[in-house]
């Protein structure tokens, strides 16, 4: 099934450099290794691009529940909810935000975080060196932006400005 909406087919399937290097006419090809896929469906991995792993991915890299579902790439840092920025002093607050909105346990947070960054420059820095088991995008969450640039009481009680 190649995601197209077309019928699925059986054919033959040549991976070269870890990419699909050709589709079918594969007959008289010979290869280093062959898999028998016969009964299976191959298929491209799905791409959820709205995803709350901001925190679980330190701790479950492979963000086990997408890869049981054929998931291949994630986005993170939806629905304004995310850990970066953060300045120190705000941590708590932070995973407090997290657990009220999307149920995710302090006490996992707490044991899971490794918490190396404060800009989100460093945070994407501390993402890229997970050795994760899913591709993973994020955006930059708003809730903590206002956080880091307003004070998280602050930015319960007004807008933003040009000066902060």
């Amino acid at each position: 099934m190649d995601g197209t909406k077309t019928p699925r087919y059986i054919s033959d399937i040549a991976i070269k450099d870890g990419k699909i290097a050709k589709i079918s006419g594969l007959k008289r090809s010979s290869a280093a290794r062959e898999l028998d896929a016969s009964g299976l469906i191959v298929a491209p991995g799905f791409v959820d691009l709205h995803t709350h792993y901001d925190a679980q991915i330190q701790w479950d890299p492979y963000c086990t529940m997408s890869g049981w579902h054929g998931v291949t790439s994630v986005a993170i840092g939806n629905c304004g909810f995310g850990l970066a920025p953060c300045h120190e002093k705000d941590r708590e607050r932070a995973m407090l935000s997290l657990t009220r909105t999307e149920a995710i346990p302090i006490n996992a947070m707490k044991a899971g975080v490794s918490w190396d960054w404060e800009s989100f420059p460093e945070f994407l820095a501390t993402l890229a060196r997970i050795p994760k088991g899913v591709n993973v995008t994020t955006a930059v969450p708003l809730t903590p932006l206002y956080g880091w640039v307003m004070g998280w009481e602050e930015a319960k009680k007004r807008r933003p400005t040009d000066a902060s």
